[in-house]
């Protein structure tokens, strides 16, 4: 048939049964006569559905049909275009969700960008590369008893999907700790000069020692230029750019359904012991017709921290008080679902005024970008190719003593090695996510400091039975009962003062008149004196303005128990059978990085799973629905 994006607003019929009036189909058996069925239905194309759709149907005796809620983005130029991201924000291939109000953050409502496009969110934010911390990996398999999700588990993954293009000038990477021959490219975008020259070296200025390789089993502890998932061509290698190439979706047994929502998951509770996912129900519109696709083996839900537990809660899986306040008929009782949600959270950027033409903020006119964009087009190079968030520091807030912090933080990290702050060096005013524009259309550096090891969780939950109803989100930031997430982001906004006043940093900055008033753009980069910045200026300037980072997890984690975790150790779903969740909402703790090359690696891991067990299934003669 050729390349195909198998879209049922183009032919339903050929991908999913119309819904009978007198419902789905009751049982396994049923659901197989029925017009269309599928080995495999992954819900979600994002990171890890875009792995799973390659990887399980490269067995050509097995079909896949992998249904994505937004579209194609083989012809989406602000996605192909790294610096270009944030114009993605709040269109049609973003999901635009909104937490509800944050009592620690001014009560604001914060706004949670997140990929509804092939690729998910590896095609819309930014590309850091990160494999994070040995620990992070060793601590979900040692405390929280995710055995076979170690480092040393996921390492041959992280390697064999990855193919590294060394550039000349660029870090000098020792070969044994990065892949050369998989299908995901990553290499280096661009570097400003005031990123090299200037934020570099403050950080070693400030005792934080460079890395080159923040992806081996060293860690990340140190300042580095970010590795990130860019092809030589300087464009973005996102996960769909990446598994879903064109030969791959020319494969007969591969089906791709874009623009549809799956209202839930269909389960057969009468000739099974347990229930057991026979397929799934999907709409193409808000009220319109809904159909159903079959599934004769399993259905995966790979749909995001966000949409995986509104998918499980409409399925009739959840918390027993909010499947009952919806009316939803409960499949099976799982207090864990849409909890323990964590997310890394950004405080106000510390901004500077930086030198005419230093930064990238001209970027923005479009006059002056012209040349950049045809340097672009025309090589793949030049300023386009940044990943905005160009080098970042990792570092232990433990390490950094203030007087001016009257609370020390506790250590949360995962062991010795790892970090529980990032700090990033961005050549551009980002601030609200990009939206805010720079006062007077200064040049603007950003500092942005991180917390990566949060205490405080959240929930996700549903506001109807209506899968078009954006999910409730509500993070919880800084409500940890012992502070502790505010005092570690405290440590970092200090560390940032710090950098300021590095020499090799200040040749960089336009001198401003001192202004002491914590409302001022410029403050408190402006302050006369950032020593006598107190906690309580500090806390009021990252309550305004704080944002995620866009790393939401563990809605649905892993474990051995039911009574704590929504999945167990390979990734199935408590109490049902065929159903099995990979994405971020598996992850059973925080990480103390950016996750788009461990969800992969996770998803390619469960692929062999998943493989190796039907292969075991077949010798035994045992079928789904036994």
């Amino acid at each position: 048939m050729g390349r195909k994006y198998r879209n049922p607003l183009t032919n339903p019929l050929h991908y999913a049964t119309p819904q009978l009036h007198t419902g789905p189909p009751a049982t396994y058996a049923a659901a197989q006569r029925g017009l269309t069925s599928y080995d495999y239905v992954i819900i979600g194309a994002g990171a890890a559905g875009c792995v799973l759709a390659n990887k399980l149907s490269s067995d050509k005796n097995v079909s896949v049909l992998l249904l994505e809620a937004g579209g194609d983005n083989t012809k989406v130029f602000e996605s192909k275009v790294p610096i270009l991201f944030s114009k993605l924000f709040h269109t049609k291939h973003d999901w635009d969700y909104y937490t509800v109000e944050q009592p620690q953050l001014a009560n604001r409502s914060l706004y949670w960008p997140r990929g509804k496009i092939l690729g998910g969110s590896s095609s819309l934010n930014a590309m850091m590369y990160h494999h994070c911390s040995k620990s992070d990996f060793d601590e979900w398999a040692a405390t929280h008893g995710c055995e076979g999700w170690s480092y040393s588990d996921l390492a041959p993954f992280l390697r064999g999907m990855e193919r590294f293009t060394p550039h000349p000038g660029r870090p000098a990477i020792d070969p044994q700790h990065r892949g050369s021959t998989g299908q995901w490219q990553t290499g280096y975008s661009w570097l400003s000069e005031i990123v090299e020259k200037g934020f570099l070296p403050a950080c070693q200025d400030v005792q934080i020692p460079a890395i080159e390789d923040v992806n081996t089993q060293q860690g990340s502890l140190g300042v580095t230029r970010f590795q990130t998932f860019i092809d030589t061509k300087g464009q973005r290698s996102s996960l769909a750019t990446a598994f879903l190439t064109p030969e791959v979706l020319a494969r007969p047994n591969l089906y791709v359904a874009c623009n549809v929502r799956v209202t839930r998951v269909l389960f057969d509770q009468l000739t099974t012991k347990e229930p057991t996912a026979i397929g799934v129900e999907f709409q193409t519109s808000r009220g319109g017709e809904r159909f159903e696709v079959h599934a004769r083996r399993e259905v995966i839900l790979s749909g995001g921290a966000v949409n995986t537990p509104q998918t499980l809660l409409l399925s009739g899986i959840g918390p027993a008080e909010t499947l009952k306040a919806h009316g939803i008929p409960t499949i099976r009782e799982n207090e864990a679902v849409g909890r323990n949600l964590k997310d890394h959270l950004c405080t106000t950027p510390v901004i500077v005024k930086a030198k005419d033409g230093v930064t990238l903020d001209y970027l923005a006119n479009e006059i002056k970008a012209l040349p950049a964009l045809a340097r672009w087009l025309l090589t793949g190079g030049g300023p386009l190719s940044s990943n905005v968030g160009e080098a970042a520091a990792f570092i232990r807030s433990t390490d950094y003593q203030f007087p001016q912090t009257v609370n020390a933080p506790n250590d949360f990290t995962s062991g010795k090695n790892a970090p529980d702050l990032e700090i990033i060096g961005a050549p551009l005013a980002f601030i609200h996510h990009g939206e805010e524009k720079p006062i007077d259309n200064s040049s603007v550096f950003s500092i942005v400091p991180i917390g990566l090891r949060p205490q405080s969780h959240g929930t996700v939950s549903i506001k109807s039975r209506d899968v078009f109803d954006a999910p409730i989100i509500d993070p919880k930031y800084l409500t940890d009962k012992t502070n502790n997430d505010r005092n570690v982001l405290l440590i970092g906004l200090r560390v940032c003062l710090k950098l300021l006043q590095s020499p090799s940093f200040k040749n960089y900055f336009e001198p401003i008149p001192p202004n002491d008033d914590p409302t001022s753009y410029w403050w408190p980069y402006s302050s006369s004196d950032v020593d006598k910045i107190t906690d309580e200026q500090l806390l009021r300037f990252m309550d305004e303005k704080a944002f995620t980072l866009y790393h939401p997890v563990g809605s649905a984690r892993m474990g051995p128990s039911p009574g704590t975790s929504v999945v167990d150790l390979e990734c199935r779903v408590h109490g049902v059978k065929c159903l099995r969740v990979m994405d971020a909402s598996v992850f059973p703790e925080q990480i103390s990085g950016h996750p788009t090359a461990p969800i992969a690696a996770m998803a390619a891991k469960l692929s062999k799973m998943i493989s190796e067990g039907v292969r075991l299934e077949v010798l035994l003669g045992r079928i789904c629905e036994g």
